[in-house]
C-alpha cells in the first residue's frame, strides 16, 4: 500500500466506508492531514469524491444506466463503427430506423439472419373493463410490431 499514490489509497478506503473526515482518513492512512487535504482538493476538482455532509467526504456513487438513450447508442455506434463523426453515425442510424419503419408499415417483415426478425401481427378488437369505474368497454383492434431475437443475438445475451 505504501507505493500507490495518496489519491488511489483515499478512494479505496472511502469506497469501503460511510463518509469520513479529513483528520479520520489522515488517521487511518497514518499520514500527515495536510497530504489528506491536498489530495481531497484534487479528487474533488476530478469530481471523483464528493462531500454530502460539510467537511464529510465520500466517493461519488454512480449507478450504471440500465438504458441507453439514442444519443448514448449513437455515440457508441461511431465508435463500433467506421464513422469520422457523431453525426455521421446519427445520419446512419436514423436512416436504418426510419427504413425498418417503412418496410413494416407497408407489411414486410424484416429479417436479419442470426440477429432477429421484426414484424407486424394484428390484434383484434377485444373487451376490457375500465379500471376507475369497472364499466366494460371495446378495445379497438391495433397493429403491433414483434420482435423475434435470433440464434446469435440470443447466444450474445446469455453467454
Amino acid at each position: 500500500m505504501e507505493d500507490e499514490p495518496m489519491k488511489e489509497k483515499i478512494l479505496k478506503l472511502l469506497a469501503k466506508s460511510e463518509p469520513l473526515k479529513t483528520g479520520d482518513i489522515a488517521k487511518m492512512l497514518k499520514v500527515d492531514s495536510k497530504e489528506v487535504t491536498k489530495a481531497i482538493k484534487a479528487l474533488k476538482k476530478e469530481g471523483k469524491i464528493i462531500s454530502p455532509k460539510k467537511y464529510f467526504y465520500t466517493v461519488e456513487k454512480v449507478e450504471e444506466k440500465l438504458v441507453v438513450s439514442k444519443k448514448d447508442f449513437v455515440s457508441l455506434y461511431k465508435e463500433k463503427g467506421t464513422f469520422k463523426t457523431k453525426v455521421e453515425a446519427e445520419t446512419n442510424l436514423n436512416a436504418f430506423i426510419d427504413l425498418v419503419g417503412e418496410l413494416l408499415a407497408s407489411g414486410k417483415e424484416v429479417n436479419f439472419t442470426g440477429w432477429g426478425k421484426f414484424k407486424i401481427v394484428e390484434r383484434e378488437e377485444r373487451k376490457g373493463r375500465n379500471p376507475q369505474t369497472g364499466e366494460e368497454i371495446t378495445i379497438s383492434a391495433k397493429k403491433l410490431i414483434k420482435f423475434k431475437s435470433g440464434k446469435k443475438l440470443d447466444e450474445k445475451v446469455n453467454n
